[in-house]
């Protein structure tokens, strides 16, 4: 920004063309962004990448989920890598935000298990690519299976140890549940909720995701709209009941019933004292007896995101799907949100190599956040040109701000 002038002191054809000359780099910059780009190739990525992003560059990557502080935001989604303790080691060596536990389904101190059908190791995994990525750079992950398959005799030692690693490497482990889900007028088996949530809550867990998993679908169990309001409504309310210390965030259906209904579901969880949302589950298709993400993903659920935000609510937001880039990733922060999530790109199998050595959770993460193309770096320092924010999370609020108040007033 040009030294001694506001934006809002500008004419709409001036700030035009302040931000047409400064939403880029300069060549000073560009030069410090492949210099980091390709030292950091060869040599070990350090423990505060964070820190000294900051002090090179003058941006601070530093995100949030609800109210914990993350060092960047790019968490790993729950999933078959996120199951192991070997799993969780890699991803806080690697250095991201944070991790979602592959999701957990519930008991009651007795062992029950209503929900168990969704018990289910996968029995398959496949690299699925659309048609339009004729380089295989954007690897959608297929696979037919549900949530974690063990009893809680079993998942406990892996949490407790996931929550260690997470502490000592200051990286967010969050945990994530599914249990009884009333069909029709039947009573909730809170015992399931309770028991299952207290259990985790005395490892150290106080934040929690509810996976309303796309499977709901498949199993033609989510096949209501007003039972599916109800559950948003109200398994927060009852997760509560062990501790009003612990932060529930509901993960979105993907049911395809159109963008209003993805709206209601944000504010029945609301209603349900949810403390967040996380936008949103992937598609259920038919066609590859998979639930699918990718780009068909990404776009529905930007809209949901702006559209939210359009509505003038303001409760946080964790967005996932289709992020194959650091662009991916502001995208997700300039709509509304506050971090992401991602798994496929990951997991899958990307025809195009990555240029860090090393495990893919480090590639992955190295190609999103220093990328002299398409990285965070990049993309923040664009930011911090056009618009004076060096910051992601306050450029985040600013523009949940904005998009708020555009909508909103009179």
């Amino acid at each position: 920004m040009i030294h001694g002038m506001k934006p809002h002191g500008l004419t709409g054809r001036e700030r035009t063309y302040l931000n047409n000359m400064t939403n880029h780099l300069t060549i000073k910059q560009k030069k410090a962004v492949v210099d980091f780009y390709t030292y950091y190739q060869t040599h070990e990525i350090p423990e505060d990448l964070t820190g000294i992003i900051k002090d090179n560059f003058g941006i601070d990557i530093t995100s949030k989920y609800c109210d914990k502080i993350i060092k960047n935001p790019v968490i790993v989604a729950p999933g078959q890598i996120t199951r192991t303790t070997s799993q969780v080691n890699l991803i806080s060596k690697a250095g991201y935000g944070g991790f979602v536990l592959k999701s957990f389904v519930g008991e009651d101190q007795n062992g029950h298990c209503s929900m168990s059908e969704f018990r289910m190791k996968p029995e398959w995994i496949k690299t699925f690519y659309e048609p339009d990525d004729t380089k295989g750079e954007r690897p959608i992950i297929h696979w037919k299976g549900r949530l974690d398959e063990r009893d809680l005799n079993l998942y406990k030692p892996f949490a407790q140890y996931a929550h260690k690693i997470g502490m000592e490497s200051g990286v967010c482990a969050i945990a994530s549940i599914l249990c009884h889900l009333p069909r029709g007028k039947e009573d909730w088996i809170e015992d399931e909720w309770i028991y299952t949530t207290s259990q985790l809550y005395e490892l150290g867990y106080h934040t929690f995701e509810i996976d309303f998993c796309p499977y709901l679908k498949s199993n033609n169990i989510a096949k209501n709209k007003d039972m599916v309001l109800r559950w948003y409504k109200e398994a927060p309310k009852i997760m509560k009941k062990v501790s009003c210390e612990i932060k529930v965030f509901s993960k979105l259906l993907n049911p395809e019933w159109g963008d209003e209904f993805q709206i209601q579901m944000v504010e029945a969880s609301i209603e349900g004292k949810a403390d967040g949302v996380v936008v949103a589950n992937r598609i259920y298709k038919e066609q590859y007896q998979s639930a699918h993400g990718g780009k068909e993903l990404k776009e529905i659920n930007l809209r949901t995101i702006k559209n939210i935000r359009k509505k003038g609510i303001k409760i946080p937001v964790s967005a996932t799907g289709g992020i194959y880039t650091g662009k991916d990733v502001i995208e997700y922060i300039e709509a509304g949100a506050e971090n992401t999530q991602l798994i496929s790109y990951i997991m899958g199998r990307a025809r195009t190599p990555f240029v860090k050595k090393g495990n893919k959770f480090k590639q992955v993460l190295f190609k999103l956040i220093l990328d002299p193309e398409d990285g965070i770096i990049q993309e923040m320092l664009k930011i911090k040109n056009s618009l004076g924010i060096s910051s992601v999370s306050e450029f985040s609020k600013i523009k949940q701000r904005k998009i708020v108040d555009r909508y909103t007033c009179c």
